[in-house]
């Protein structure tokens, strides 16, 4: 086996709605060994402030050592997933000059990312660094890979993508507790769009909305690097919340209207979508709530991407666990947006729903980063293993 190949790699998952613990290897390019994967909700995230901090951090070591215990691995380094209300994206232009005209290595690249990582934001620090685009002095052209190119001088735009240490010090100290002695940390907006899209849908910008259960971000990326986040406390539960209110019927029963709806359907006025000995919910009733909810959605979506400059012709891909599963949402939010909106996941068995691209965009990122240098990584994984 190569030595790119082996040994297991933790992670943590952190969602507005659960805590993921993942253990495993990459067998293959496209095969994952998860010898373990637990799953727990918590109190979650809202405005970018825990709900509640102490839930927050018995969750987070009970998934980590149940983790653990059921794969066998002696705890060492754990990659946490950051979620887009923790993260800020600045971008940078940045050049370095060769010491003489000659092939661009990874080590320059590596250096270009270093070079403009200057930052001192009291609150803030930064946990990834990727190009959006390159250009160098023996060309005009825009390039999203120079690694083989002959130059002197070599220009980039970076994201530096910055986590609030709030964040990372509560998670540092709940990894210390579980035993690990090394703590990183990846920003999930930027593992998603480096996963989840294939090269060439890299190289034109795309806009990536993850909408959560109860928090959610848009993002606008390009080559290697993301070049615009907004995140905001919006997601799926606020459906379920929205039935449980206007329809006064317990929220599990909104929870279940919510799944069962087909907004594609015309339904009679007494159509019963779900019911129990005691209440009763109208499938016509639940269509109406969701449209109004989405509609919501919708402006806000509009709105941020208006704010970005994002061309029309852009697709917005949709992803998360807040309202993929919904029938009819995607069509719905299409005819919203004026846009082409496709939903998106994980192509890994096993793992390929939307509800997934977290976590695997996480483990994804993290099992190849503990193998090999950034270099390697955006070179060999991200470009489909080509080299």
């Amino acid at each position: 086996m190569s030595v790119f190949f082996g040994k297991d790699t933790v992670v943590l998952d952190v969602t507005s709605r659960l805590m993921s613990a993942l253990v495993g290897s990459r067998k293959a390019q496209s095969v994952y060994d998860i010898k373990a994967a637990v799953d727990r909700e918590y109190a979650g995230f809202c405005d970018g402030e825990w709900l509640d901090e102490v839930n927050t951090e018995d969750v987070a070591r009970e998934v980590l050592n149940e983790a653990v215990q059921l794969s066998g691995v002696r705890p060492k380094r754990l990659y946490v997933g950051v979620p887009g209300e923790f993260v800020t994206v600045v971008n940078r232009n940045v050049t370095i000059t060769l010491d003489r005209v000659r092939r661009i290595i990874d080590a320059d690249i590596d250096y270009l990312l270093k070079k403009g990582n200057t930052f001192d934001e009291t609150g803030f620090e930064v946990i990834n660094s990727s190009a959006i685009c390159y250009s160098v002095d023996t060309s005009d052209k825009l390039y999203f890979d120079v690694r083989g190119m002959v130059a002197g001088r070599v220009e980039a735009t970076v994201s530096y993508m910055l986590c609030e240490t709030r964040f990372m010090d509560t998670l540092i100290g709940v990894a210390k507790r579980a035993g690990f002695k090394e703590v990183r940390f990846v920003a999930s907006p930027w593992a998603e769009g480096i996963t989840l899209f294939e090269r060439e849908q890299r190289d034109a910008s795309y806009v990536l909305v993850d909408i959560g259960y109860i928090s959610s971000f848009i993002s606008v990326g390009r080559g290697e690097g993301v070049s615009d986040l907004k995140s905001f406390s919006l997601g799926g539960a606020h459906i379920a919340a929205d039935i449980y209110e206007v329809l006064q019927v317990p929220y599990e029963l909104a929870e279940r209207a919510k799944e069962l709806v087909d907004l594609n359907l015309s339904y009679a006025d007494d159509a019963v979508l779900v019911a129990d000995n005691e209440y009763t919910v109208f499938a016509s009733d639940a269509c109406e709530i969701v449209r109004a909810r989405l509609e919501v959605f919708a402006d806000l979506i509009k709105t941020v991407l208006d704010g970005l400059e994002s061309p029309s012709y852009v697709p917005v891909y949709l992803t998360g666990e807040g309202i993929c599963a919904i029938r009819g949402a995607k069509k719905f939010l299409s005819e919203q947006l004026n846009r082409n909106v496709e939903i998106c996941a994980p192509r890994v068995p096993g793992y390929s729903r939307p509800d997934d691209s977290s976590k695997i965009a996480l483990f994804t990122v993290a099992e190849t980063l503990a193998k090999s240098n950034i270099g390697e990584y955006i070179k060999r994984v991200i470009n489909g293993g080509k080299q």
